[in-house]
């Protein structure tokens, strides 16, 4: 493709994802920026800066980071991503109130607690509470993890929901090319990781082991169980995650 043929193909791409989810331009640039590696981010560097995009296109270069595909001899790499929920939850006020607020990632104060025979990176989608996750963030949510240069994922989630978005990265996941091969596990808590006796620890524990152990597909992890997320269902009598098949 010549210079000119992609320079086209650039603007198509950013008007579709501009008017197709009705989000902000800069931030969906740079979200699709992420997606980008070689010529083609050279490219969108390129057309940003014509755009008067340099700040925002520099920030979404930086935040692009290593390859979290594990190549040989190497340490596993993982990709971790917020979306909010219990796990994250934080009662940060002093005075007014003791409010819930969902704030930085749980997993990053996890595993600053141990030494762990991985390299794992943390973004975020979004900091809310999974009644409130739209079909704008479970979008957001699969282009960051049909990254090309994503093999392992994490996906921290609220419990409401947890479910369902495990199922629309698994739906997703028959039809995207970008998916195939990976192994993605969705987790969340029931309590608070600020919470003495909160299971946040144990879930994530088990959604990176389980990314050693499951074949390529999506996953729920949750009451020490590591399912298929279509064969996944919750009682909500007991809050717990079972078998669908039970």
């Amino acid at each position: 493709m010549r210079g000119y043929q992609r320079y086209e193909y650039l603007h198509m791409r950013l008007r579709y994802l501009d008017t197709d989810f009705g989000l902000e331009p800069g931030k969906e640039r740079m979200a699709w920026a992420k997606g980008l590696t070689g010529e083609g981010l050279e490219e969108m560097r390129r057309v940003l800066e014509r755009e008067a995009y340099n700040d925002e296109a520099k920030a979404a270069v930086g935040r692009l980071g290593r390859s979290t595909k594990r190549k040989k001899g190497s340490a596993r790499k993982v990709l971790i991503i917020q979306t909010g929920g219990t796990i994250d939850k934080d009662y940060p006020r002093t005075t007014k109130g003791y409010a819930f607020e969902i704030t930085e990632p749980a997993a990053r104060r996890i595993l600053s607690k141990i030494k762990a025979d991985f390299v794992y990176k943390i973004v975020s989608v979004c900091r809310k509470d999974s009644t409130e996750i739209t079909t704008v963030d479970r979008q957001k949510l699969l282009r960051m993890c049909s990254h090309p240069e994503v093999g392992h994922v994490v996906v921290t989630h609220g419990t409401d929901t947890l479910i369902e978005t495990a199922k629309f990265l698994e739906e997703a996941y028959k039809w995207k090319k970008n998916l195939k091969r990976k192994v993605i596990v969705v987790t969340g808590a029931m309590r608070p990781e600020k919470f003495v006796d909160s299971d946040a620890d144990f879930n994530l524990g088990t959604a990176i082991a389980a990314l050693d152990v499951c074949k390529p597909g999506v996953y729920v992890a949750m009451n020490a169980r590591i399912r298929r997320a279509s064969d996944v269902k919750r009682d909500l009598s007991s809050g717990m995650f079972l078998s669908s098949k039970l």
